[in-house]
């Protein structure tokens, strides 16, 4: 017994040690190679990274979802229409949606190094961008699209999360994690608006309505695509919630054949 109690605060020691030089390697690191002066998109040293978290070469090149936008959803309209087709035929849960970019080009590049190149120190420069796109909106809270345990254990994090936490610190709001995950779900990347929907039944649970209740609600992801996952998560919210906005770093154009006239 005794043993086991010394084992035991033996590795308690190790534990605090680590943690203690963990923090250190952190802050030396980043005194060496700060993350804020860093053009989020290529990397080049910049002069105002909290103004703008982008160089000008890039700036000239960053494809700005700053057209015609539905004024639910946020996707672009190549119209007169000022709400899409799809917010016209599917109900929408979320009172608004924000995205300052589309994905493609450098934005696409910088979001798949930033999940699978374990580039979170990105997150603090979206979470700028984002920021200034949704300045005025009256929000209480922020919460965020949740992944599988196992799922974030692989990636190592919820890109989703990290951004949430960021953007919360600008705005200084609570930042909860109101939802959760309860099963896995086939990669929405490779379905169709319809398949989407159904593969989103049954995935996501409340965790507790009083987190929400009465409140302006955030939901941050990192991409829009048919809007099927932040709709669900907004659905979940909407019960107990006052209102419910949308945002985040990039927006996909939906293909016409993903305009059909589904209800979630």
């Amino acid at each position: 017994m005794k043993k086991s109690l010394k084992n035991k605060e033996k590795t308690q020691k190790k534990r605090k040690k680590y943690d203690i030089f963990k923090k250190i390697s952190i802050f030396f690191n980043k005194l060496i190679f700060p993350d804020d002066i860093k053009c989020v998109f290529c990397g080049r040293d910049i002069p105002s990274f909290y103004e703008k978290p982008y160089c000008s070469n890039c700036e000239k090149l960053l494809p700005k979802n700053d057209g015609k936008r539905c004024l639910i959803c946020d996707e672009p309209i190549g119209n007169e229409a000022v709400i899409c087709d799809h917010c016209q035929k599917n109900k929408r849960y979320f009172k608004k949606a924000r995205a300052p970019f589309l994905y493609k080009d450098l934005v696409r590049k910088s979001l798949l190094s930033y999940k699978s190149d374990n580039k979170r120190y990105l997150a603090k420069g979206y979470a700028i961008i984002i920021a200034k796109e949704i300045k005025g909106w009256k929000i209480d809270l922020i919460t965020y699209v949740p992944m599988t345990k196992r799922k974030e254990k692989e990636r190592s994090f919820n890109q989703s999360k990290l951004l949430a936490k960021n953007l919360a610190k600008i705005l200084n709001l609570p930042c909860l994690e109101t939802l959760e995950k309860v099963s896995e779900t086939k990669s929405q990347k490779t379905l169709n608006y319809l398949e989407r929907q159904k593969n989103l039944l049954s995935v996501f649970n409340l965790k507790d309505k009083e987190l929400v209740k009465n409140k302006n609600v955030l939901i941050v992801d990192d991409i829009i695509t048919t809007c099927a996952t932040l709709n669900t998560c907004a659905k979940i919210l909407s019960k107990h919630a006052n209102n419910i906005f949308v945002c985040a770093l990039a927006r996909n154009a939906l293909k016409k054949e993903e305009n059909e006239n589904v209800e979630l």
